[in-house]
């Protein structure tokens, strides 16, 4: 009897780690434009949508890409099994979280303010003085302030709240990365001429991830694979051409394609 118990409680074991594997997968990213954003008609669309998708189609993957706040994609992805993200910052503090597919972008972050705000910066350290600084909450910035020690934060969900708010003096700097700067600025109708850079801070390297506990490892396998042929084959390029143009005609910046990735 007792083996009989222990042999039908390792078969329930097994098929509910079947389940698990064969669970379809979330794929999730943020609104973040021209990395990933929402078309006309709501569609996730962008640079890092386009390279996921063509992953999508070498391994024949239909599950559908959502676009969520970002600290809900994080939550989600380090709280869950079969949770694929995108485009997110690899940090010390993420490193032995996820699963690293793919290295897709190159970019710097820069803190800004007003035009003729007068606000001169030698390090981080000293935005300390400064009364608020603008961030997206769960962003990588936020998160590095914090960890910092930084008391002066205010964080909203998106980075055109931030933007707003600092046109009208209710921040005193906001966090944020050029092509990102002038692609919400076009979408909101303000003039990117009213910002300045005050300092660059760092420069980001951003991946499309896994997340480990309970993802299957055939399935890491798979992404990773078809990433690696997307890039030797040349489909990668393509797409970062094809994005590279597209922006510079949205916004007259156009990205360089260098080392594998596309730097914004």
């Amino acid at each position: 009897m007792k083996k009989f118990i222990f042999l039908f409680a390792a078969i329930i074991s097994l098929f509910c780690a079947s389940l698990t594997f064969a669970q379809e997968l979330q794929i999730l990213t943020v609104d973040e434009p021209p990395s990933s954003f929402k078309d006309e008609k709501g569609l996730p669309t962008g640079f890092a949508v386009d390279v996921v998708t063509e992953i999508q189609k070498r391994i024949s993957n239909r599950d559908k890409i959502t676009i969520m706040p970002e600290a809900r994609v994080i939550k989600t992805a380090t709280e869950s099994p079969n949770a694929l993200i995108f485009a997110f910052s690899r940090t010390p503090a993420r490193e032995d979280k996820f699963h690293w597919i793919m290295h897709i972008i190159r970019k710097p972050w820069i803190l800004y303010s007003n035009k003729g705000a007068n606000i001169s910066l030698n390090s981080l350290e000293d935005a300390k003085k400064i009364e608020k600084i603008g961030v997206v909450r769960g962003d990588v910035r936020d998160q590095q302030l914090k960890q910092l020690g930084f008391t002066n934060i205010e964080d909203v969900t998106t980075f055109d709240q931030n933007i707003k708010k600092m046109r009208v003096n209710r921040l005193q700097l906001l966090y944020y990365e050029p092509l990102g700067m002038a692609y919400v600025c076009k979408e909101l109708g303000i003039p990117i001429a009213e910002f300045e850079p005050v300092l660059k801070t760092n420069v980001s390297d951003v991946y499309i991830m896994m997340s480990k506990q309970g993802t299957d490892p055939e399935t890491v396998k798979k992404w990773t694979e078809a990433a690696r042929q997307i890039k030797e084959d040349g489909a990668f390029q393509k797409i970062a051409e094809k994005w590279s143009k597209y922006i510079y005609e949205q916004v007259g910046i156009m990205p360089e394609f260098k080392d594998g990735v596309l730097n914004f």
